[in-house]
């Protein structure tokens, strides 16, 4: 008798619930449920899934006879995904695959759909509205071997919720504008409503240079000057110099928190766009390295620095060269 292996299948219905933007209310047809990509040729979906972790999955598509296999690119944290399309019954399927390195240091998968073309469609109240591809499920299956163990593990260090109490940090809205010199990209980031600790800022401005795998970073808050740091190529990031122990830390949470800005600027920012996808997601993957390696600035520091919770968690963030 074959030994027959389970492995554990994850499958969301579109019908239910989801947490991302670009897609219309759920619909159901000929027993089917499913949702309109649109309006914008850009979609967001973000499920819970294991850090560190390789596997498969299937997007599945209604379809409705003769319409031919929609063109859709798959990303997942910035990777973009071979896909390979086929047709079961009136669905089609694309299947899809990963590596453990889309995943590493993620706490979730933020899968992005791109649909190249959009059509214009009557809806019940509605009038004409943007539409790209029904997806009904997304079906993931992790490989066998599981998820790799973490390394410097921050939440084994110290939990969230003392670092929220003690190091709190608050990247605000964000604004993105994005621009290129030669084989180098740029990202000006402008977060309005900021909070380093206690000190509140109405805004703050984020210029990033990207070049091959190397990033610098200048950020500027109005009336002092701006503060420089620099992440190699290996992922080792310097830390402006003149920061005290504790304002050091909340820098490297501010830097940690850009990918949760820049999700939210997507969500808002793709609803009629039809972006770059590749530039969206070459700073979707370099913000993700730079949270890495801020995280693992803070934990190094929390493990062999000086204490950062001798400080009254009210003293004001000391911006060097203000007032």
């Amino acid at each position: 008798m074959d030994v027959v292996t389970w492995r554990r299948r994850f499958v969301h219905d579109m019908l239910f619930s989801i947490e991302g933007s670009g897609w219309h209310p759920p619909e159901l047809r000929d027993a089917v449920g499913y949702r309109w990509s649109g309006p914008g040729h850009f979609s967001v979906l973000r499920v819970p899934l294991a850090e560190d972790t390789a596997g498969r999955g299937e997007a599945h598509l209604a379809l409705v006879d003769p319409e031919p296999i929609p063109e859709v690119a798959i990303f997942l944290n910035g990777h973009r995904l071979a896909v390979t399309p086929r047709r079961l019954g009136a669905m089609a399927v694309l299947d899809f695959a990963w590596d453990a390195a889309a995943m590493a240091g993620e706490g979730r998968a933020e899968f992005w759909f791109h649909a190249a073309t959009l059509q214009h469609l009557p809806a019940p109240m509605q009038g004409m509205r943007g539409v790209g591809f029904r997806l009904s499920s997304l079906v993931l299956e992790l490989r066998p071997d599981g998820p790799a163990p973490a390394a410097e593990a921050l939440a084994l260090i110290a939990g969230r919720r003392v670092l929220d109490d003690r190091l709190p940090v608050t990247p605000g809205r964000a604004r993105m504008a994005f621009l290129s010199d030669g084989a180098a990209r740029m990202l000006d980031m402008r977060l309005e409503a900021a909070r380093l600790g206690p000190t509140a800022k109405p805004h703050l401005a984020c210029a990033l240079r990207a070049e091959a795998e190397a990033l610098d970073l200048a950020l500027a808050a109005p009336g002092v000057p701006a503060l420089r740091a620099e992440m190699s190529e290996a992922g080792d990031l310097r830390l402006p110099d003149g920061l005290t122990p504790r304002d050091g830390l909340l820098f490297a949470r501010l830097l940690a928190a850009l990918p949760g800005a820049y999700a939210a600027w997507l969500d808002e920012a793709m609803v009629r766009a039809a972006p770059d996808a590749a530039l969206l997601a070459a700073w979707r993957r370099s913000l993700a390295r730079l949270a890495m390696a801020a995280q693992g600035s803070l934990a190094a520091a929390l493990a062999d620095g000086p204490d950062p919770f001798a400080v009254d968690p009210a003293t004001p963030f000391a911006w060097p060269g203000g007032d």
